[in-house]
């Protein structure tokens, strides 16, 4: 369902189409279509709008790199063939399946490019449950070109615990410790060892601060916004984005509606991006969209094509265009690049 009501004027428009085209344009959180059974996602399409968004829309929207997520939580894995981890190793095969089909390339190379003539992507990994205590699977997974890894996603693991769950924010007894675990702090070792970028987006508040005080490198939270502008669960708080600034990572931002809940339009977006840009500096922001992974996108947003948008978006609020480029690509790079010579 396309939504037209945000427009920006004809002016930002291009002037933030200049940027999105020419400049290095990166949504550092994105699933294949296949992160569902077909069953249902057709159905969610049909029947409740689900947006659609091929990885063939990249070159159009002048997106350059995208980094496609599989689901290694109990969850993401539980209706496909075999265990977890192979499981896991099923999905990035289709991950690259799906880019190649689409005339993407994917980049498992030691070293990402600055700079682009095509749309490219990178692997990841959301939900660190498929590890089991095999850390060994980390290095596999980073010969196969895995950078990112998600250390939760809808519950909590051996890794540490989460901040929200499907239906809120989680709940526990008081009873119940929460946090990064010891084997949590050794996946962090390992992700730092291996230039595999830990990602934050689904901890909670201890397991975010212990997180960041152990890395050595730095960490993201791929898909959020600023609990300071409004408390949604998936939301993290000052606390939480000072800390991973603190490592040199980023926050991307996530242009999700969630049925009205999150953003109402792309205003919202940029009153979020307000905030954390006057908290920690423009330095630490990104995008990541959670392409093909949520039911519903802020007004002016609903597929790859619309980054320009968001770029107007941030313009509109009175981002520079040096300050728009660093946001669109620029500061995920740094991040993304970070221990492969770059």
């Amino acid at each position: 369902m396309t939504k037209r009501s945000w427009s920006p004027s004809p002016d930002l428009r291009h002037r933030a189409h200049q940027l999105v085209h020419h400049n290095l344009t990166i949504d550092i959180h994105t699933h294949p279509q296949a992160i569902m059974p077909s069953l249902v996602r057709r159905a969610a399409e049909r029947i409740a709008g689900f947006p659609r968004d091929p990885l063939a829309n990249l070159a159009a929207a002048g997106v350059d790199l995208v980094v496609l997520t599989a689901v290694g939580d109990a969850l993401g894995t539980a209706w496909r063939l075999g265990r977890p981890w192979q499981a896991v190793c099923a999905q990035l095969d289709s991950a690259r399946s799906e880019a190649e089909a689409a005339g993407v390339a994917v980049n498992t190379s030691a070293e990402l490019p600055q700079a682009s003539n095509s749309a490219q992507v990178i692997l990841g990994v959301e939900g660190a449950d498929f590890l089991g205590e095999h850390l060994d699977r980390l290095e596999v997974l980073r010969q196969r070109g895995v950078r990112v890894l998600g250390l939760m996603h809808f519950a909590d693991n051996r890794v540490g615990s989460i901040g929200s769950t499907l239906t809120g924010r989680a709940r526990r007894p008081r009873s119940k410790s929460t946090g990064l675990t010891r084997y949590g702090r050794e996946v962090l070792q390992e992700l730092n060892r291996l230039s595999i970028v830990p990602d934050l987006a689904h901890a909670d508040l201890d397991t975010t601060i212990a997180a960041c005080e152990t890395s050595t490198s730095p960490v993201i939270s791929s898909h959020t916004a600023a609990a300071g502008v409004r408390a949604f669960p998936r939301y993290i708080s000052d606390a939480e984005i000072e800390a991973i600034a603190w490592t040199g990572g980023v926050i991307g931002l996530w242009p999700a509606s969630m049925r009205g809940h999150a953003m109402a339009d792309l205003d919202d977006f940029a009153r979020h991006a307000c905030h954390i840009a006057e908290l920690v500096g423009v330095e630490h922001l990104a995008i990541g969209t959670d392409k093909n992974g949520v039911p519903d996108y802020a007004d002016g947003y609903c597929a790859s094509t619309d980054f320009v948008n968001l770029a107007a978006a941030l313009l509109r609020a009175g981002f520079t265009d040096g300050d728009v480029a660093a946001i669109l690509g620029g500061n995920a790079y740094r991040v993304l690049a970070h221990g492969d010579g770059a």
